[in-house]
């Protein structure tokens, strides 16, 4: 077996051994990363939407 071919898919077997623990984080990533595009898009929407936001709302009932 040549050499650079031995190095080379010794490398690729500790890169993958190194990352393949991490791949199983990335549909969790993905459903956080979708809630907090909801969340941050659905409370600019809803402030466009009915032109005040909920906070401004509660601080004026307090006052």
């Amino acid at each position: 077996m040549n050499n650079i071919w031995y190095r080379t898919i010794l490398f690729v077997l500790l890169l993958t051994m190194v990352l393949a623990p991490f791949a199983g984080f990335a549909p969790l990533l993905l459903v956080i990363l979708i809630a907090a595009s909801y969340w941050f898009f659905g409370s600019i929407l809803k402030t466009l939407v009915f032109g005040e936001s909920e906070q401004s709302k509660g601080d004026r009932d307090l006052a």
